[in-house]
């Protein structure tokens, strides 16, 4: 009688082999993935079979096999980053959302005598709609003026590129990452915020390695992507592991508070600048910081006016603890005893996370962190940190310009979040209710009042150059005259204005209807999309389109190629095809892309843009080895690169990176005023500069500071947050939200993978047990969130995972209007206005109210 055992073995060959009859005939082709994460190292194995992918897995180029590689790598393996690169949970799912019913297939035009917002759209021929849209982009500007085409959140370098030569349109400027932190290390060290060749803080090899201490102020590595997937965390643990503690400070019990961390040190959100002005007062009351370091690298006059602002000796209030227990909610004796082991543990290694300073104020507290490290010593040597922009040895550029770069300057009218507010307050301007000098403070105002040139550092694509530029300011430089908007950004899947701009979605819809005409670039369809008259579908830019990538975003340095692993859809087609289409019906084909001349008499768009899109990259890898070449290494053959996917930088460099060396190690003057760490601006400290275009002592355009810097302090300062929880609205909508960023899924992207929803994750507002009790709201149940900009259903999770008085709702929910417009897929930029504040950080927090939500589900909603 057959025994159960080899029943079962039967059973389980049985399933080995029809699990391997699924992968007959697959093959497999490494690629990079290119989404806008903040990562963008990663490297999959994607297999596929009969042109169709059927499975995506982790990278294998080290230690195949090997799950826990740190148990067969050395440190020369860390430094050198000999390791597996592999993706995040999303990764596992791309091939899973390219193929989602929600793919847009054609080109779409809003049916005649339908409304937008309505979502009917039918489909149209690509000459047609390119044709439309480019006879729009002449009419409008012939009848309205060059100022008349704008783009909103995120900037899109095509079409800047576009305007510059084409002589109309108008961009916004910025991004919601950490454009505090770019302005604040122009402002600091003289290196431009958009530089990737320049400054940025120690790489994670070295932290590994040199750090005594790590903090992590708001940070949560488990989901941030800094290099491949999770590597940042995974290095952290290696280094909890080795002996160094930990700390995290944040008004969440996070992943990483309860896995990597030794110390949960619970905050205030909007007061983090507060508590570290306390800390540096026990720095320097105590004799705790580096005098040395201070005296040889940090300008004394402008650390004299932070010191005395500190004692209390410029406003009659020291920074003492006590003072920062009231505001910031840490005790007293807590922020003590963290700053006598912060100054003991030489160097620490403290970092700041995107979330404390996307926030009103936010420009305060990532100065203030920088001031901090700055202060003690911890800037440029092992183990230390700058506390902004994530450090890697250089690499090329991965992507430049396939055309002319313009010299001319795209005016920079607003603030990319502003968007909405530049559209909408025109009519207090016109109507004499608002002043142009206030209208241009509150929507950011970036343009220049007076001729001029400045060097300037542009964004490409996983890399960047500088170029010169010149504008002209005429003195009757008129106001923007917004009729055509123009939507679809850097990161198309991304590029949803109403979910993704920091500012209230229903004033982004508002401003949509003043448009006489929209259009919008993009892969799927969504509510987020309906008020475009006309939507041009793209190529999925990870798995459909080619291309090499190198994100600039740090602490691991490589270049990857992504090959284009499967066609896409329908008629969707490449971004960078599409634009240059556009391009050449507005007259400047060949100056915008100088190898692609169009389709030719048979029509044949595929063969001619991949015949020019090939000879392109090939150019820029060209380039790309002949720059590494003059760094001493060697890149593989143009068809080696396309086979691997892959460029290590980091196997080329024997010791780790570490930002600022040159200054603090080799005694090269900053490229500041003073030659040194500058904690006081001199740019804000001097009135005579505000209204004006900023640029500095070197001749560099400084990117993220506006004309006119509202109340913008000199020097770090503690200034209360607009609608923080000491505003006076807290008695209107008492719980202070916040928009943090989700595990499984990249701003939207993803939310419409049901592999990433259900079980796996909730999409539910975090609520104190004791704020929910107060409202009768039990875990699980639906809640109504509200304020004054917006209104959304969303279940609740009840949780003491979070601090009383706060509530997050994770960002990037659908925007999933009913009849009233209450939103069921309650994105978080429903709630958000901030009319008063300096506007350079991406505001994504505010006050809100909960209740229990008594009325009926419609049908055809999500709820989580």
């Amino acid at each position: 009688m057959e025994s159960t055992a080899s029943r079962v073995t039967d059973s389980r060959k049985a399933v080995v082999e029809r699990l391997k009859s699924l992968h007959t005939g697959e093959e497999s082709i490494y690629t990079g993935c290119v989404i806008n994460c903040g990562g963008g190292h990663c490297v999959h194995r994607v297999r596929r079979k009969n042109g169709k992918i059927t499975a995506i897995e982790p990278d294998d180029h080290y230690n195949p096999g090997v799950a826990r590689e740190d148990n067969v790598a050395t440190d020369t393996d860390f430094i050198k980053n000999r390791l597996q690169l592999r993706g995040c949970p999303m990764a596992w799912v791309f091939h899973k959302l390219i193929a989602a019913p929600d793919r847009i297939l054609h080109p779409l035009k809003r049916k005649e005598g339908t409304r937008r917002g309505e979502g009917q759209y039918e489909p149209i021929s690509w000459e047609e709609a390119l044709d439309l849209v480019a006879g729009k982009m002449k009419e409008i500007v012939q009848k309205y003026g060059p100022y008349s085409i704008t783009t909103p959140y995120q900037p899109s370098p095509h079409l800047e590129r576009l305007f510059g030569l084409w002589g109309a349109g108008i961009e916004g400027w910025g991004w919601c990452s950490r454009d505090a932190g770019r302005l604040a290390v122009h402002l600091m060290t003289g290196v431009p915020g958009w530089s990737r060749r320049e400054g940025g803080s120690n790489d994670m090899a070295d932290v590994l390695m040199n750090a005594k201490m790590i903090v992590l102020w708001g940070l949560e590595p488990t989901i941030v992507h800094f290099g491949p997937g999770h590597q940042l965390a995974y290095f952290i643990k290696m280094a909890r592991e080795r002996g160094v503690p930990v700390i995290c400070i944040e008004p969440r019990y996070t992943v990483a508070a309860e896995v990597l961390a030794d110390q949960w040190i619970p905050i205030k959100p909007g007061t983090d600048t507060a508590m570290m002005l306390a800390v540096t007062y026990v720095l320097i009351t105590e004799g705790l910081y580096d005098q040395e370091f201070v005296e040889k690298f940090v300008d004394l006059d402008g650390f004299d006016e932070w010191k005395a602002y500190i004692l209390g000796e410029t406003d009659g209030t020291p920074k003492t603890p006590e003072w920062a227990e009231k505001i910031c909610a840490v005790p007293a004796e807590t922020i003590r005893g963290f700053t006598r082991l912060y100054a003991s543990k030489k160097p620490t290694w403290l970092w700041v996370g995107y979330g404390p300073y996307r926030k009103s104020r936010g420009e305060n507290m990532v100065r203030a962190a920088m001031a901090l490290q700055a202060v003690i010593g911890y800037w440029g040597v092992p183990g230390g940190s700058v506390p902004d922009n994530m450090g890697m040895h250089p690499k090329p550029a991965a992507m430049q310009p396939y055309g002319e770069i313009p010299q001319r300057m795209v005016p920079k009218m607003y603030r990319s979040h502003k968007w909405a507010q530049m559209v909408l307050l025109l009519e207090k301007v016109q109507k004499g209710e608002m002043s142009v000098e206030e209208y241009k403070r509150v929507i950011g105002w970036r343009a220049p009042e007076r001729a001029g040139t400045a060097s300037q550092e542009v964004s490409a694509s996983g890399g960047g150059y500088t170029r010169t530029l010149t504008w002209d300011a005429p003195p009757d430089l008129t106001l923007p005259n917004p009729k055509m908007l123009f939507g679809g950004g850097t990161w198309l899947h991304n590029t949803r204005t109403v979910i993704n701009a920091a500012d209230a979605t229903s004033d982004h819809i508002k401003a949509m209807e003043r448009m006489e005409f929209n259009v919008w670039v993009h892969s799927h369809m969504s509510p987020a999309l309906y008020w475009a008259d006309v939507i041009l579908p793209i190529a999925d830019q990870s798995l459909e389109d080619s291309r090499i990538y190198g994100s600039g975003y740090g602490g691991f340095a490589n270049l990857t190629f992504v090959p284009g692993v499967v066609e896409p859809p329908g008629e969707a087609r490449p971004a960078h095809w599409i634009y240059s289409e556009l391009a050449r019906r507005v007259g400047i084909g060949e100056q915008y892309n100088q190898y692609y001349k169009g389709c030719g008499e048979g029509n044949d768009w595929k063969s001619a843009w991949k015949e020019a899109w090939e000879t392109y990259l090939q150019g820029q890898y060209d380039r790309i080895s002949k720059d590494l070449h003059r760094r001493g290494m060697e890149a593989p053959p143009w068809e080696g690169f396309r086979k691997t996917g892959l460029i290590n930088v980091q196997e080329f460099y024997d010791q780790p990176y570490h930002g600022y060396r040159e200054q603090i190690q080799e005694g090269k003057p900053f490229k500041t005023r003073s030659g040194k760490i500058e904690i006081f601006s001199y740019v804000i400290g001097d009135e005579t500069e505000r209204g004006k275009l900023h640029v500095d002592d070197y001749g560099q355009l400084i990117d993220n500071l506006p004309n006119d810097w509202r109340d913008l302090p000199p020097i770090p300062a503690y200034q209360p947050m607009y609608r923080g929880m000491e505003h006076a609205d807290i008695k209107r909508f008492p719980l202070f939200m916040l928009s943090c960023y989700p595990r499984y899924r990249n701003h939207t992207t993803f939310w419409n993978v049901p592999w990433l929803r259900g079980d796996c994750y909730r999409h539910a507002i975090w609520m104190n047990v004791a704020d929910a009790k107060a409202r009768g709201i039990k875990d699980g149940e639906l809640a109504r969130v509200f304020n004054d900009k917006g209104t959304g259903v969303i279940p609740a999770y009840v949780t003491s995972r979070l601090m009383p008085g706060v509530v997050v709702i994770h960002h990037g929910g659908n925007y999933e209007p009913d009849k009233e417009g209450v939103d069921w897929g309650c994105t978080p930029n429903n709630f958000l206005t901030d009319p008063e504040s300096p506007v350079t950080p991406g505001q994504v927090t505010n006050l809100v109210q909960v209740g229990r939500y008594e009325g009926p589900v419609p049908s055809d909603r999500a709820t989580g």
